[in-house]
């Protein structure tokens, strides 16, 4: 798939990112020879070449969900019921705060008018559910919530009341069940796509680096992800896998964190 302009120009920081990580490490300045994958468009191409010194690298980035087709369904959750939060802010029974909450992966491909129609069924529920609820707590009697799958809409929705934020309304997602076996094939097909790709560089000389951007601190860690990189390894048993592979976090903008799962900076 072609990138964009604006994806191109985020995978480039990113990649400079975990560049700057590993000259700091080894002290000694980065250069770009070339970005391959502008150039070639005939067949696989990684997205840089760069040299430390008189060595050679290859490297590959790639975007990692914690689980498949999570940016997908971000995407469909926000455009979907993001307009909640301003509709129903301050108009609902006060003291307390209110969040509705979906499961994961379960909004399908909308058009405007099928779209709209979920979407006023789901505020109508709400202002009529609200009065309703108690306040949720330590002590609470489970009445602080109401769960339904009310007509018209294609999955279940639960709206919770809790203490404090008076008036404020929220969306949100509960967790996915064995997150930890998705995350896993996430990571598998990483490998399997991206990692082959960099890995070819082999042949031609080159040491290759294998980047993972995750943009999800909700649902992952390094620690997460370096688990479920170890199990889809020991999966694949027979894949070659680049030389060095680097995590980098992503979410809060200009405080990258990156994390080295294999290279030889460490």
């Amino acid at each position: 798939m072609k990138k964009n302009n604006k994806s191109k120009l985020h995978e480039k920081k990113v990649i400079k990112e975990v560049l700057k990580y590993i000259s700091k490490k080894i002290n000694q300045p980065y250069r770009i020879i070339s970005y391959p994958d502008e150039v070639n468009r005939n067949s696989p191409a990684c997205d840089m070449l760069v040299s430390f010194g008189d060595k050679k690298f290859a490297i590959e980035h790639t975007s990692i969900d914690s689980i498949p087709n999570q940016r997908r369904d971000s995407n469909r959750f926000i455009k979907l019921l993001s307009p909640l939060e301003n509709e129903l802010d301050n108009k609902l029974p006060m003291p307390g705060h209110y969040q509705l909450v979906i499961d994961m992966d379960v909004i399908p491909a909308l058009n405007r008018s099928n779209g709209s129609k979920i979407y006023q069924s789901i505020k109508d529920w709400c202002i009529k559910i609200a009065p309703t609820l108690s306040m949720g707590g330590t002590h609470s009697d489970k009445k602080h919530f109401a769960r339904d799958r009310i007509p018209g809409v294609p999955f279940k929705i639960t709206l919770y009341k809790w203490p404090r934020r008076d008036g404020e309304f929220r969306i949100a997602r509960f967790s996915p069940e064995q997150i930890e076996e998705k995350r896993e094939e996430v990571l598998k097909q990483a490998l399997c796509s991206r990692g082959e790709k960099v890995v070819n560089y082999k042949k031609k000389g080159y040491r290759t680096i294998l980047i993972l951007e995750s943009n999800d601190r909700a649902l992952a860690n390094f620690s997460d992800i370096e688990n479920a990189l170890n199990n889809a390894v020991e999966e694949l048993k027979n894949i070659e896998l680049p030389d060095e592979i680097y995590s980098i976090e992503t979410e809060i903008e200009d405080d990258y964190e990156i994390y080295c799962l294999k290279c030889f900076v460490e």
